[in-house]
């Protein structure tokens, strides 16, 4: 049986609605309530992963020697085995549309030594970001008590992402991987059921629940929409095409808060995740 948070938490389903390009909050509720990331996560894994190219120390062409650890993560995963190769390219590819935790893992390992190291890189670049509420022990978004997030935290990021690193956006509208001829499918089925919708992805585990950072743009104008801690990923899927379609039907030119601009007073906090093993409760 999969345990999810008290009722409370889980019935509040934080969320915030931006406009990407300024950075106004159109709509928020509970967005600063700590939040267990799932694999929304790897977006902080493809960040530094971006930055690495961006600053030439790795390429999309670079091979990655998949290690002991790696492989033997828990699913989702492409089951890559012990000393494997993977471009960096390919890997992007496995984190941005299956959000695949072995890979994550090697390239953890290929830009910080240690996936240890790497996730101290990852809450370090949280808070240059000014995501206040974001703690990283791990490139996966496997259970793990100390990591947390929130909507607004998550929003900045998926907005620096689309800032920072236009160029390989693309990533995140894949639909498809192709590993060692097998064919993985994305489970952002977001991308396939909105109109202009184009990136971001998905996460869930037993303590999280179902997580969704999505972007679509319409008629010039993006959103950026994090959804956590549904109860299914229908409920998930959802939630945030009512938050799109309420966005989108809002005045553009309504100043809005800004992301960094206000943060609410927060007293609850998350119970320790619980740690099922199974496909149906790992990081997706």
């Amino acid at each position: 049986m999969c345990i999810f948070f008290s009722a409370r938490l889980q019935a509040a389903m934080p969320y915030i609605v931006v406009e990407a390009q300024s950075g106004a909050v159109i709509d928020q509720v509970d967005a600063d309530v700590p939040w267990y990331p799932a694999s929304l996560t790897k977006l902080m894994t493809l960040y530094l992963t971006f930055q690495s190219l961006k600053k030439q120390q790795i390429s999309l062409n670079t091979v990655l020697v998949v290690s002991a650890k790696a492989s033997q993560q828990p699913p989702m995963k492409l089951g890559a085995r012990r000393g494997d190769k993977i471009t960096v390219r390919k890997a992007i590819q496995a984190l941005a549309t299956v959000s695949s935790n072995d890979i994550a893992v090697v390239l953890a390992e290929a830009i910080s030594g240690s996936e240890k190291k790497f996730a101290e890189n990852m809450s370090k670049q949280a808070r240059v970001l000014g995501m206040k509420d974001s703690v990283f022990k791990n490139a996966t978004g496997l259970p793990d008590a100390g990591q947390v997030s929130s909507a607004r935290d998550l929003a900045i990021l998926a907005r620096r992402l689309l800032l920072d690193f236009p160029e390989y956006y693309h990533f995140f509208s894949n639909r498809t991987v192709e590993y060692k001829e097998t064919t993985f499918v994305s489970h952002n089925g977001f991308l396939n059921s909105y109109p202009g919708a184009d990136g971001f992805k998905t996460g869930y585990t037993c303590g999280s629940g179902y997580n969704l950072v999505a972007s679509a743009i319409n008629k010039g104008n993006r959103l950026i929409v994090v959804v956590l801690g549904a109860k299914s990923s229908r409920q998930r899927g959802k939630r945030v095409k009512e938050l799109m379609n309420k966005g989108f039907r809002a005045d553009s030119d309504a100043p809005g808060l800004k992301l960094l601009a206000l943060r609410g007073s927060v007293s609850v906090r998350l119970e320790a995740p619980a740690v099922i093993h199974g496909s149906h409760c790992q990081s997706l």
